[in-house]
C-alpha cells in the first residue's frame, strides 16, 4: 500500500467515524470521511473503499475535487445548463426558483459533503411548507445537479438517488359544466377578467401563457392565437379561436389603452404591466359566488382541466387535444380528461345504429316494467 495511505478510526463525541487518508494523482493529500460506525461502517468496509480509491488514483489519474459549496456549483449548473440545453424561459424561471430553495438549505455546505440523510432532512422540513409535487420537483433538480457533478468527478455519489419522494394526495378536480361556464361568464363585473376567463376555458392555455400573450400573437382576421412563450417546444403552438372568442378579444382590444403589437393582451389596466394572478383570482371567485358556485378553489389549473375535458366531450380528436394543450404525448393529455360524468348521447345513438340498424326490432325489452301482451 502506498506510503501515507491509511484507514483511520476516529472516536468522537457523536460516536466512531471511519475515514480514509491517501494521496491523489498529483500528490495532494486527501482526507475523506466515509461514515459512522452506527451506520454500518467498519474496518473491513473502509479498507475496501481505500483500495478502490487507490486503483482510481493509479489507473484513472484521480485528483481530489477542489472544495466548492453547493450554492456555487448549483448556480454554475443552472447557467451552463441554460446555455447547453437551451431551456425555454419558463423552464429557466422554474429552475431558478428551485435552485434558490435548495441553496437556502444546502448552500453553505461543501458539494461533496451532502449526504442522503441531509436530503431526507430537507424533505421532512419542506413537507410543512410545500406540497408533494413541489418537493418532488426539487428532488428531481437536486438529482440532476449531482448527476452532472458525478460526471465531472466532483463527487463520488448522488445523495438524491434514493431519496424518498412524498406521495401526493389524489387531487379532486372541479370541472365546470357547460351551463356553469355560461353563468360564470355573465357574472363577471371586471371586463378584462371576463375575457381572460373565456380565453382560458376556450383555448386551454396555461397561466403563464395567458400572461405572456401580446397582441401580435392574436390574429383576429384569421382567428388564430399563437403561443410563443411556453415551457416546452411542444407548447409553442397555434390555436384556432372560436368566432365568439375572437369577437370578445376584438372588443377587449378596442377598450384597451395598450394596443401595440408588443403590448400585453392582458395586463395592468393603468400601466400595461404584467397581469397579476391574484387580480384574476379575486374577480373569478367573485363571479363564482355570484353564479352560485361555492366549491371551486384553483382558478388557473382547474380551468385548463375544464377546457380540455369539455373539448374532448365535444368530440375533439386525441391528436387535436394533445396539440391544442401543448403536450408531448397523449398520456399527459389523458391526465387532464375527467369524463366520468359526461353523457355521450351521440356515441350511444351511433352504437345503436351500428348494432340494431336504428330500430329496436330484435325483440329486446324496452324496460323493466314492460308487461307481456295477453
Amino acid at each position: 500500500m502506498p506510503e501515507g495511505a491509511a484507514v483511520i478510526r476516529y472516536a468522537g463525541k457523536r460516536g466512531v467515524v471511519w475515514r480514509l487518508k491517501y494521496r491523489d494523482a498529483v500528490g495532494r493529500q486527501v482526507m475523506e470521511t466515509l461514515g459512522r460506525e452506527a451506520d454500518g461502517w467498519n474496518e473491513k468496509k473502509a479498507e475496501a473503499e481505500l483500495r478502490e480509491r487507490l486503483v482510481r488514483v493509479e489507473r484513472k489519474g484521480y485528483r481530489r475535487p477542489k472544495p466548492i459549496t453547493f450554492r456555487e456549483y448549483a448556480d454554475t449548473w443552472r447557467e451552463e445548463g441554460q446555455r447547453r440545453r437551451q431551456w425555454r424561459p419558463g423552464t429557466v424561471r422554474s429552475y431558478r426558483v428551485v435552485i434558490d430553495r435548495l441553496s437556502d438549505w444546502f448552500g453553505p455546505m461543501r458539494l461533496a459533503a451532502v449526504r442522503p440523510r441531509h436530503v431526507a432532512e430537507y424533505v421532512t422540513a419542506m413537507m410543512d411548507r410545500y406540497g408533494a409535487a413541489t418537493i418532488t420537483r426539487d428532488l428531481s433538480v437536486l438529482h440532476d445537479v449531482y448527476g452532472s457533478a458525478m460526471r465531472e468527478e466532483l463527487v463520488e455519489s448522488n445523495p438524491a438517488a434514493r431519496a424518498e419522494r412524498p406521495k401526493a394526495p389524489k387531487r379532486r378536480w372541479r370541472i365546470l359544466e357547460p351551463v356553469e361556464v355560461g353563468r360564470v361568464a355573465k357574472a363577471f363585473t371586471d371586463e378584462q377578467a371576463r375575457v381572460a376567463f373565456l380565453t382560458l376555458v376556450l383555448t386551454g392555455i396555461r397561466r403563464h401563457e395567458l400572461q405572456g400573450l401580446r397582441w401580435r400573437d392574436v390574429d383576429l382576421v384569421e382567428k388564430v392565437l399563437r403561443v410563443r412563450d411556453s415551457k416546452s417546444e411542444e407548447g409553442v403552438r397555434a390555436i384556432a379561436l372560436p368566432r365568439a372568442l375572437a369577437e370578445e378579444l376584438w372588443q377587449h382590444w378596442r377598450r384597451s389603452s395598450f394596443q401595440g403589437d408588443d403590448e400585453r393582451v392582458f395586463g395592468h389596466p393603468e400601466t400595461g404591466g404584467p397581469y397579476h394572478p391574484e387580480t384574476f383570482r379575486e374577480a373569478f371567485h367573485a363571479a363564482l359566488k355570484a353564479a352560485g358556485i361555492g366549491d371551486y378553489v384553483r382558478p388557473f389549473h382547474d380551468l385548463r382541466h375544464t377546457s380540455i375535458t369539455n373539448d374532448a366531450a365535444a368530440g375533439a380528436s386525441p391528436v387535436a387535444l394533445m396539440a391544442k394543450a401543448g403536450h408531448r404525448n397523449m398520456s399527459t393529455t389523458k391526465a387532464y380528461l375527467h369524463l366520468a360524468g359526461v353523457v355521450f348521447r351521440d356515441e350511444a345513438e351511433a352504437l345503436e345504429r351500428r348494432l340494431l340498424g336504428g330500430e329496436l326490432s330484435t325483440g329486446l325489452s324496452t324496460g323493466p316494467n314492460e308487461s307481456e301482451s295477453t
